[in-house]
């Protein structure tokens, strides 16, 4: 059976989380796994993300494993846009290391990829070690199922940002509007992780103003993967 989606993973020095991800992908029943790619992107972490999950058999899933070999801040954009590059379905999930997919909710994907072209979906958040967190009940700004020629349609993600915190979400889905009809599934959950979050500056004014003079001059860069890369894999 040929894959049907591709679960894009960035990593960047999370190792424990990392090995969550993966451990959960390995649980699923193999009806779920054998419809499944998993692609991780490792932003040049300290120790490459092979490296970290050497441990674990990775035979029973479908993953890909590529390494930015260029240590730059912020290069969410880049990161993103390379595991649209290198994907090989026709969906993609773009995920981020806070946030998992139990497989309750990858078999409810598997049921939405029917839809043409156009169409994108987002989910609901839970936090099952906190069911008084702030993150309950939240959509994802984020993580979206959407198809990979929609995602380059909207133009991916704008790496003018890399070397800054912030406004890569923002930027995407303000050039979303008219391309991509989003759906919010609030009734599916994937499961937050707190201890998921990047700890990182979050200084967005340098980019908020860059997205600002963007917006008014509508000029957003084709410029993609400004970096060296490899597949580790």
């Amino acid at each position: 059976m040929n894959p049907k989606i591709t679960v894009n993973l960035s990593f960047y020095n999370q190792n424990e989380i990392l090995k969550q991800h993966v451990l959960l992908w390995k649980s699923y029943s193999q009806e779920t796994k054998d419809q499944l790619s998993f692609c991780i992107v490792d932003d040049c972490s300290t120790t490459p993300a092979d490296e970290v999950l050497s441990d674990i058999d990775l035979s029973d899933i479908d993953v890909k494993i590529y390494r930015v070999t260029e240590d730059l801040n912020c290069n969410i954009a880049g990161v993103r846009n390379l595991a649209a590059t290198v994907c090989d379905t026709d969906w993609m999930v773009i995920l981020d290391m806070d946030t998992s997919i139990p497989e309750d909710l990858a078999k409810q994907m598997l049921n939405l990829v029917t839809i043409e072209e156009g169409h994108c979906f987002k989910f609901n958040r839970r936090v099952p070690s906190d069911p008084s967190h702030e993150k309950n009940n939240q959509t994802h700004p984020a993580v979206c199922l959407l198809r990979k020629s929609d995602y380059w349609n909207v133009g991916g993600c704008e790496e003018d940002l890399v070397g800054h915190y912030g406004q890569t979400d923002p930027i995407f889905w303000y050039r979303a509007k008219g391309k991509l009809q989003i759906h919010e599934q609030r009734g599916l959950f994937l499961d937050y992780i707190p201890d998921g979050e990047a700890n990182i500056n979050r200084q967005t004014a340098h980019n908020f103003r860059l997205f600002q003079e963007k917006r008014i001059n509508n000029s957003w860069s084709t410029d993609f993967l400004r970096f060296g890369w490899t597949r580790l894999k």
